[in-house]
Formats: C-alpha cells, sequence, structure tokens
C-alpha cells in the first residue's frame, strides 16, 4: 500500500507541475501550483518512509469492523463533488460536499453540519480571494452578484 501511495502521490506531482498559472501569478510565493506540488512531495515523503521504515508489529485488522459502505458513499460524493466543481462553483459544491461528508459519517446535527460547511467555505474563500488575492470561478456566486 505504502509503494502505491508512493506511485500516486509521484503521479499527483508530475500532474501538479502541468498545472497552468496566469502571467502574472507565476512569480507569485503562492500559487495554484504550489500547495499540490507541496503536497505530492509530502505524499512521497511520507510514503517512502513507510517502505524503509515497515512496522515492527504489524497490526492485524479484522475485516468485520470496516464500513464498506460509509467508504463507499464517501468515495461516490468525492466523485460528484469532482465532477460539479467547474459548473456549480467553488462555495456551493464544496459546502454540499461538507455536509454529505458529514451526514454519511454518521452526524446528524444539522445546525452544526451547517455551521461547519456553509460559514467555513466562506470564510476560506474570503481569506483566497481577500487576502491571498487568488481568484476561485464560481458561476454561483457570480450569478448572486457577490464576486465578479
Amino acid at each position: 500500500i505504502s509503494l502505491l501511495f508512493f506511485v500516486l502521490s509521484a503521479y499527483y506531482l508530475y500532474t501538479a507541475h502541468q498545472i497552468q498559472v496566469f502571467a502574472f501569478d507565476e512569480g507569485a510565493p503562492f500559487n495554484a501550483k504550489t500547495f499540490p506540488i507541496y503536497l505530492g512531495y509530502t505524499g512521497m515523503f511520507f510514503s517512502g518512509l513507510k517502505i524503509v521504515l515497515p512496522d515492527q508489529k504489524p497490526v492485524e485488522v479484522d475485516p468485520t469492523y470496516l464500513e464498506f459502505k460509509k467508504t463507499i458513499l464517501m468515495v461516490v460524493t468525492m466523485i460528484v463533488y469532482g465532477a460539479t466543481i467547474l459548473k456549480v462553483g467553488f462555495f456551493l459544491s464544496t459546502s454540499m460536499f461538507l455536509i454529505f461528508s458529514y451526514y454519511f459519517l454518521g452526524e446528524r446535527r444539522w445546525i452544526w453540519m451547517f455551521i461547519l460547511s456553509f460559514p467555513f467555505v466562506a470564510l476560506f474563500m474570503f481569506l483566497l480571494h481577500g487576502l491571498l488575492d487568488i481568484y476561485l470561478r464560481d458561476p454561483f456566486l457570480k450569478m448572486l452578484g457577490i464576486i465578479g
């Protein structure tokens, strides 16, 4: 599994270098490529450590305690999120992704699900747009007239 994670991280790093950035963003200390590149290196580093330094005492996992239904629901939710983020926009698709994730993982307190999704994503978008000056295309917020 560590070797597979290493290969996937290497592929992710390769694709992260293919991300195109705006000409005015190329020299910026933080742009669209920065986080994915660091994430790829981090994944390769930790999976490489796991390959080189394996566990001394392997853990036995009882498959009867694994929750395959939740895992499949989360994978389907991620696929739908990836398919809708460009059409719907970052704000609405990420908020809905968080709400569905909380629900599928067992949370039933709707007020907390709402507080930890919509306001959290709005704060994150403010940090990206307002402070870091990173533009995220969002058709939903553009339709509402919040961003231009």
